[in-house]
């Protein structure tokens, strides 16, 4: 019987896990509340927080799976490739969910601001510093609808 209740356990955590990252892609990181997570789920807010007892923890659920989506979008081939990349997927909501979760998280105190300082930093070591801060700041313009016009030249 201990099996199958901790086998029920597991599959709990890894469906309020999964819960939690399909509302961040679909929504952003501010619909992620313990609600948005007991309407999908069916289950009692009270029993998500026994999984997940405060927001910073709900991060617990990316385990990977945003800076897998993040790099997955981009074309590392070439310095010009990365941009192109990079300056498409900021169409796509999901990404800028993940690029707003980054950004957001210079106002964290916590383990979220951590994960996503580690998160840059294997973007930095992926793509190169110097392109890392020039996407960010592509990042930024695109959010604030500065209008940016990208030539071949400034593509690298």
């Amino acid at each position: 019987m201990a099996k199958n209740t901790r086998e029920g356990a597991q599959q709990t955590e890894a469906a309020i896990y999964q819960t939690i990252i399909d509302i961040f892609m679909e929504e952003g990181w501010d619909a992620v509340t313990y609600g948005s997570i007991a309407k999908r789920t069916g289950l009692s807010r009270s029993g998500i927080q026994r999984v997940v007892p405060t927001k910073e923890s709900m991060t617990d659920a990316f385990q990977g799976q945003v800076f897998s989506y993040v790099v997955g979008l981009i074309d590392d081939s070439s310095h010009r490739s990365i941009k192109l990349s990079w300056q498409a997927a900021l169409n796509e909501p999901k990404f800028v969910h993940c690029i707003k979760y980054l950004i957001n998280a210079i106002n964290e105190h916590s383990g979220g601001k951590k994960k996503a300082t580690l998160g840059l930093q294997r973007l930095m070591d992926l793509l190169g510093q110097q392109i890392t801060v020039e996407l960010l700041g592509m990042s930024v313009a695109h959010l604030l609808d500065v209008d940016m016009v990208w030539d071949d030249s400034q593509l690298g």
